[in-house]
C-alpha cells in the first residue's frame, strides 16, 4: 500500500489527475517572452485532456481588466467553462474549489501565467491542501524569466514536481499501443 501511495505521489496517473490552465489571458500574454510556446503547450494540454478523459479546469484572473482567455486556448478547451477569480491562488476561489472537489482527484498538473504569482500561489496552496502538484515548465511563464525560475524552484522545494507537457502526457498514457497513444503522438508532432 505504501509503495502504491508513493507512486501516486510521484507519477501522474489519469485516474486521479486534473489539468489546470491558469489565466492565459489576452492582456497578459503580450508581456510574456515565451507566450507562443506556452500557447502551443496549453493547447496540447487542453486537447489531450479530452483524448485521455482527464478533467480540465480553466481560470481567468479579473477578465474585465485582463481580458478573456486566449482564443486558441478557448477553442481547445471546448465546452469547459472558465472560472473567474480575483484571488491570485485558484484555491481562493470558491467556484474553483467546488469543481475541484467534484472531480475526486489527488494530482494537479499546472500550466498558465504568471508563474511567480498565480501559478506559484495555486501550487503552494494545493500542496498545503494535500494535493500532488506537477508544474509543467514548458507551459508556464512570467514577464521576467528570473521570476519563473524562482517560482519553479520554490514550488519544487515545497514538494511539487517539475515536469514538461510531453512528460506528463506520456505518464498519463502509461503505455503505447492504444488509440489514445496514436492521437497523443499526432498532437505532439504538430
Amino acid at each position: 500500500m505504501l509503495r502504491d501511495r508513493r507512486k501516486s505521489r510521484i507519477i501522474a496517473e489519469r485516474e486521479d489527475s486534473a489539468f489546470v490552465i491558469v489565466d492565459f489571458q489576452e492582456k497578459l500574454i503580450p508581456h510574456i517572452p515565451n507566450a507562443d510556446s506556452i500557447r502551443k503547450n496549453l493547447s496540447r494540454i487542453a486537447r489531450a485532456a479530452g483524448i485521455l478523459r482527464v478533467p480540465l479546469l480553466v481560470t481567468e484572473q479579473y477578465p474585465r481588466g485582463l481580458g478573456k482567455t486566449d482564443p486558441e486556448i478557448e477553442r481547445a478547451v471546448g465546452n469547459v467553462q472558465c472560472i473567474e477569480k480575483i484571488s491570485f491562488s485558484c484555491f481562493g476561489e470558491p467556484k474553483f474549489l467546488g469543481r475541484l472537489k467534484g472531480m475526486n482527484v489527488q494530482t494537479l498538473l499546472l500550466g498558465g501565467i504568471e508563474t511567480h504569482i498565480c501559478i506559484a500561489q495555486t501550487a503552494l496552496h494545493a500542496l498545503l491542501a494535500g494535493y500532488q502538484v506537477h508544474v509543467l515548465v514548458d507551459a508556464v511563464g512570467s514577464r521576467e524569466p528570473a521570476a519563473t525560475k524562482t517560482a519553479v524552484n520554490r514550488i519544487k522545494e515545497a514538494g511539487g514536481i517539475v515536469s514538461t507537457t510531453e512528460m506528463a502526457l506520456y505518464e498519463l498514457m502509461g503505455k503505447a499501443g492504444s488509440p489514445e497513444f496514436k492521437e497523443i503522438q499526432a498532437l505532439l508532432a504538430e
